[in-house]
């Protein structure tokens, strides 16, 4: 039975907990679409690090959030501008490629020729318009992905750079390129007329009939407009189950300390001298430290090294610890003058 959900919150966390719901809860005979939109949010991949795959300074001047999803693949940028769907039903081998067909099909509904490309990308001409992961459980696939409609470009652009930190990361990198949004071949696409087009090409694959979950359900026919609210469906126990897996989402554990490990080597010059660290993390914790100093406080070190080791990787709370760590022996005129002619 055909399936079709709306999100009304563009809350990341809150989304991928309902895709995750969702699945959770599928019958064999379900075929399930759910559209959802997150605002200024980055996603990355189930094996990526956060500090490879973006600037996390500028994702937290920009009032971005940062989510870690259960799929593979690489790191993207959704906004308002961005809309995502997710598939889920029984996994059968040609499955990806029949949802990528509907997707296609909306785009062309607005006459745009767009084609599959490679393993998971949409592309018109040689701009990518949609990249999409999956992932399995339980033999049924979750398979979702975004769409570039209107988004802002060039915040994508800026936040999905990997900051200047010397890295080197056993995760998965993402592979950018170019990208454009739909709007710009077609101005008459809007995000509410996109959804429509989707569930239009949905209920019109052969095979099944749709039944959209909403207070005025229709089995035979696609719904006329796009319900501003679609959670009427959920129950007390639903909500209860969605807020509880909510928590990973908005965890930092989940987010960050899922990462692979890396190694990072960063430096800072301070009054007193520079210090540099090589750093060996797991799972977003640091585990291994050699600190580099021109210090004269010849114990520093072993301060920084104690301070820092068993503590999660913040560049900014790294370099904020190692002030009191060097001030400790170090608080006069005469010591931070040595240091900085040393």
């Amino acid at each position: 039975m055909r399936k079709i959900y709306f999100s009304d919150r563009v809350d990341p966390g809150y989304n991928l907990a309902v895709e995750e719901y969702l699945l959770g809860q599928a019958a064999s005979e379900d075929d399930i679409l759910f559209l959802w939109q997150n605002d200024k949010t980055v996603v990355i991949g189930r094996n990526q690090n956060p500090w490879k795959e973006c600037d996390l300074d500028v994702l937290e001047q920009k009032g971005c959030r940062l989510v870690r999803r259960l799929s593979g693949g690489g790191a993207v940028y959704h906004d308002l501008g961005n809309l995502n769907f997710t598939f889920i039903s029984r996994f059968h081998p040609n499955c990806v490629r029949d949802n990528i067909e509907i997707v296609i099909n909306a785009i062309r509904s607005y006459g745009i020729d767009a084609v599959f490309s490679g393993k998971n990308d949409i592309q018109v001409g040689a701009f990518k318009v949609s990249g999409n992961a999956y992932f399995e459980q339980n033999n049924f696939i979750c398979h979702h992905g975004t769409l570039l409609l209107d988004s802002d470009l060039s915040q994508l652009a800026t936040i999905l750079t990997a900051s200047k930190l010397k890295l080197e990361s056993k995760g998965i990198n993402s592979v950018k390129a170019r990208v454009i949004n739909l709007k710009a071949l077609n101005p008459a696409i809007t995000v509410p007329g996109f959804k429509q087009a989707l569930v239009t090409a949905f209920t019109n694959r052969p095979a099944a009939t749709a039944e959209p979950n909403h207070p005025e359900r229709s089995s035979e026919s696609v719904p006329e407009t796009i319900p501003a609210d679609n959670e009427s469906f959920l129950t007390a126990a639903d909500r209860q189950a969605i807020a509880k897996i909510e928590t990973k989402y908005h965890s930092w554990d989940w987010n960050y300390g899922a990462s692979p490990a890396f190694n990072v080597a960063i430096a800072r010059r301070y009054e007193w001298g520079e210090v540099e660290l090589l750093l060996v993390v797991n799972d977003g914790i640091i585990d291994q430290i050699a600190v580099s100093t021109d210090a004269l406080d010849v114990d520093l070190a072993n301060r920084i090294k104690n301070g820092l080791i068993a503590t999660a990787f913040d560049e900014k709370q790294i370099f904020d610890r190692i002030i009191p760590a060097a001030y400790q022996k170090c608080l006069n005129k005469s010591c931070s003058a040595l240091s900085h002619n040393g």
